[in-house]
């Protein structure tokens, strides 16, 4: 009887103590995306017109730029332009007019207009200057009309004017 109980505290021993070999251990591992502020503008090719000889503003056709930006507070968008200058005798100008709307917006920003129309001044060296703002993330295109302002047709010479738009994007802060 006394071998009986000896095995059977021997068994009692082993199926009632604790065992490590069904210990369980977990892990984990996070990731993070950092996302960097980044705010563009991106301008249409080039464009030409052939005046059509009459004293009315020569319009080129309305042209697309896209200005994007993550920045939460929005952006600030501004187009600017100098006068219409001859390319071979800078002493004849001809002002320029930009005319702004807001085209498709992508994203959740709220676009609006501040300054839809402007026209520069070539005798006060005054540029034209037009602007947008956006309340938040997003992306839009700015649809922008630049004319070439004749007054009188014949009143300045032939040949090619140019003029330059810079566009400018800065996210608010």
């Amino acid at each position: 009887m006394k071998t009986y109980l000896r095995l059977l505290a021997v068994v009692a021993v082993f199926v009632l103590a604790p065992s490590s070999v069904y210990a369980q251990t977990t892990a984990s591992q996070t990731y993070t995306v950092v996302v960097p502020t980044s705010v563009s503008i991106t301008a249409p090719a080039a464009a030409s017109l052939t005046h059509d000889q009459s004293d009315n503003p020569q319009a080129f056709p309305a042209q697309t730029w896209i200005v994007r930006g993550n920045s939460r507070n929005g952006m600030n968008v501004s187009f600017t332009s100098d006068s219409f200058i001859h390319t071979t005798d800078p002493t004849f100008k001809r002002n320029s007019r930009l005319d702004l709307t807001v085209g498709t917006t992508q994203g959740p920003a709220n676009w609006s207009v501040g300054v839809p129309t402007s026209s520069s001044n070539y005798g006060t060296s005054t540029p034209a200057t037009v602007t947008a703002t956006s309340t938040g993330v997003g992306r839009a295109t700015m649809n922008l009309v630049v004319s070439f302002l004749t007054e009188e047709y014949g009143s300045f010479a032939a040949g090619s004017y140019l003029a330059t738009v810079v566009g400018t994007v800065a996210a608010n802060p």
